[in-house]
């Protein structure tokens, strides 16, 4: 009997020493438990967030990108001549034609010729008027040439084939700047100065007519990528 008590009082002995060291291995191991976890959610954390941040780049830069081609889109398309293009057969009024419109910066002026007989060069003024092609600003010889207005007011262009100016292959894209006009009122004392500008006419019908599907396209895809673009951020 007594035998069996003290082996029963060192099983409980064994057992609470049992207990004793696995309290004292679960209390060193569990602080590096939590700091093993702790640097794995760092880590995970970090990580989303640099994947968020390289999201939000690509966003940006592809919202950049689409609004540089919105903007290009947006520009008007004028064939010289329209259908006769640059040519001096059929008489041709260039000068009738350029009055007909009102050009804008930004907007693509396409010269659409033969070039084993014409050319279009850029002169000044003075050799505009004079039909001088032998000092030229630019000369194009593609044959389709397509030149973008970059400034306001009048930019001269002509034939450099011998004769052609002189028949009227020449043309003057005059962007306007704002004009001032007078409206009188009561007395003379009393004018006023008020700023109108002049809406702009419909681009030349040889235009590519898939301009404006083009614009909605990228409009509709610029409003996707900046909503995108914001949602990061939330």
């Amino acid at each position: 009997m007594i035998q069996s008590f003290k082996a029963m009082v060192r099983v409980q002995s064994y057992i609470n020493d049992h207990r004793k060291q696995k309290t004292l291995q679960f209390s060193s191991q569990t602080p590096q438990g939590h700091k093993n976890l702790s640097n794995s959610l760092s880590r995970r954390t970090n990580q989303a967030m640099a994947s968020s941040a390289e999201h939000r780049a690509m966003a940006l830069c592809l919202a950049i990108f689409v609004t540089l081609q919105l903007q290009v889109s947006m520009a008007a398309v004028y064939k010289v001549g329209d259908s006769a293009g640059w040519t001096t057969i059929g008489n041709v009024d260039y000068k009738n034609w350029a009055a007909t419109k009102t050009f804008h910066v930004g907007d693509l002026i396409l010269f659409a010729y033969n070039p084993q007989f014409h050319n279009v060069m850029q002169v000044t003024h003075a050799d505009y008027k004079a039909c001088n092609a032998t000092t030229p600003i630019a000369t194009h010889t593609t044959g389709n040439d397509t030149i973008t207005i970059t400034a306001r007011g009048h930019h001269f262009f002509l034939c450099g084939v011998p004769g052609h100016c002189q028949t009227g292959q020449k043309v003057d894209i005059n962007v306007p700047r704002t004009l001032l006009v007078q409206a009188p009122s009561g007395s003379p004392s009393s004018l006023s100065t008020t700023t109108t500008t002049v809406p702009a006419p419909s681009p030349s019908s040889t235009a590519p007519l898939y301009a404006l599907m083009g614009l909605l396209g990228k409009l509709g895809l610029s409003m996707v990528v900046f909503a995108a673009f914001v949602s990061g951020f939330a």
